[in-house]
């Protein structure tokens, strides 16, 4: 069992980031920072316990998409889906999220050490939607300028609308 719990934490970071939970204040920040509007689906990379698409769901009437390469929060996240009512609006998948198809989101929510930031390619990111919005908690998207930035410089908002050019990213 020890082995398994260590796993979960430790796995992820080789992977994109070290487990987070996010406080309810701060997921509220977050999805209000992102502009989140009823119907738009919203993906998040190393989706967790799965609470910022539940919130997304639950408090905005979003879609949520995740993946997570922890088995047992893909598994914990789906139960809290199904407990909170938004079962049939958020689907997390196991994987890593290096190979995930994210070209349909609305916004892609990045909860992301720079390292991992730094992976995703310019292909992928250029396949958004021209609408689409990336927000990043934390960490920015190096070598590119935010179109908005909170308070706290904690949250960074890139409108792809913009004629947004990501040659800054690998």
């Amino acid at each position: 069992m020890t082995i398994l719990l260590a796993g979960s934490v430790i796995l992820p970071i080789f992977f994109g980031a070290p487990w987070h939970p996010l406080r309810p204040s701060t997921l509220r920040r977050i999805l209000e920072f992102a502009e989140i509007q009823p119907g738009e689906t919203i993906v998040d990379l190393g989706s967790g316990d799965g609470r910022v698409l539940i919130a997304a769901a639950k408090d905005f009437g979003a879609r949520g998409e995740g993946v997570e390469i922890d088995p047992i929060k893909v598994w914990f996240s789906r139960w809290l889906a199904k407990r909170a009512g938004v079962q049939d609006r958020v689907h997390i998948v196991r994987g890593n999220l290096f190979d995930f198809d994210f070209s349909q989101a609305d916004v892609l929510f990045l909860y992301l050490t720079h390292q991992a930031l730094d992976r995703l390619t310019k292909d992928r990111v250029d396949r958004l939607k021209p609408s689409a919005r990336i927000v990043s908690f934390r960490f920015c998207l190096r070598g590119l300028q935010p179109d908005k930035i909170d308070p706290k410089k904690t949250l960074f908002l890139y409108r792809m609308n913009r004629g947004r050019n990501f040659d800054g990213l690998a």
